[in-house]
């Protein structure tokens, strides 16, 4: 990886042929340690706010729009205020200006597709509607609040987009948003491939190479090849890992953009003269996390 870009030694994933084994890491990497268990702390401590956040939507009683929107609100408010929390800490472990700044970034952008597997079917697209049926909620909620922290966001966006002849390309909020916004840069380049297969994609590349991803699963997920299925067949959201095995399972750089952090890009190694670009919202609807899709103006 070259020494003047951005910081992915936590997910650089080399393709590797080697029987899975995982590839050294570069030299400021192996000096890490503390940052890397920062770092899995605060992944840990983001998918139990999101957990707990679920479970409690799930307790409300159909019908109570209000407690729902209330619920959603809570969620937004507790990962901002734990995204301030986990810069600061990263800033006192190694400085704001030094690598932990960036992988600050990178950490904030995941949302891991780790959970729940093997429901049937059923349980799925009621699982689906019910994620529908949220984002209209916190759609209409936004549409008549005013200003708002979404609002500043996407100006930020532009402001760093507009001036490389690029704009965000809205992309439905679902737990497939990521997916749904690589099959989105894909088809742009000619690959005929929708969300599902790059799912599928994803989960293949992930189950030949397991030793570059099994490290990095939230504690508590043991079972790779349920993850695996997880990321296939269910609408769980994808994050950081997902983007590394889609970038070198395609042989692709992807890069993706945020209002606060410098851009990221995995699969630095490939000569791709059309990188993949995404965007990632953390404040596009009050449930959270958002991927959308960038484009030529």
């Amino acid at each position: 990886m070259g020494d003047d870009g951005p910081d992915m030694s936590l997910f650089d994933f080399s393709s590797s042929d080697d029987e899975g084994k995982p590839k050294a890491k570069d030299k400021d990497a192996a000096q890490s340690s503390d940052s890397k268990a920062i770092l899995k702390r605060h992944r840990q401590e983001e998918q139990q706010i999101r957990t707990e956040a679920k479970a409690k939507v799930r307790s409300i009683p159909k019908g109570d729009r209000e407690a729902k929107q209330k619920a959603d609100e809570e969620l937004e408010k507790a990962l901002a205020e734990m995204s301030v929390r986990h810069a600061q800490e990263l800033a006192t472990a190694e400085g704001a200006d030094g690598t932990a700044a960036i992988q600050a970034g990178m950490a904030g952008m995941g949302v891991s597709g780790g959970g729940k597997s093997g429901k049937k079917k059923s349980k799925k697209e009621k699982a689906e509607e019910e994620e529908r049926a949220r984002e209209k909620r916190i759609s209409d909620h936004h549409a008549g609040a005013g200003p708002s922290e979404r609002d500043v966001e996407l100006g930020k966006l532009e402001a760093i987009l507009s001036p490389l002849g690029l704009a965000v390309h809205d992309i439905a909020a679902d737990g497939h948003c990521l997916y749904r916004s690589l099959a989105h840069q894909l088809q742009a380049g000619g690959e005929p491939i929708d969300f599902t297969q790059c799912r599928a994609d994803i989960a293949a590349y992930m189950r030949k190479h397991p030793h570059d991803f099994e490290p990095y699963l939230e504690e508590g997920c043991t079972d790779f090849g349920a993850y695996c299925e997880t990321v296939e067949h269910s609408s769980e959201w994808g994050g950081q890992l997902e983007i590394a095995a889609l970038a070198h399972a395609r042989k692709r750089k992807v890069t993706v953009y945020s209002a606060d952090a410098p851009a990221l890009t995995a699969g630095e190694e490939y000569d791709d003269e059309s990188p993949i670009l995404l965007a990632f919202h953390r404040h596009y609807f009050g449930l959270g996390a958002h991927y959308n899709a960038v484009v030529p103006k």
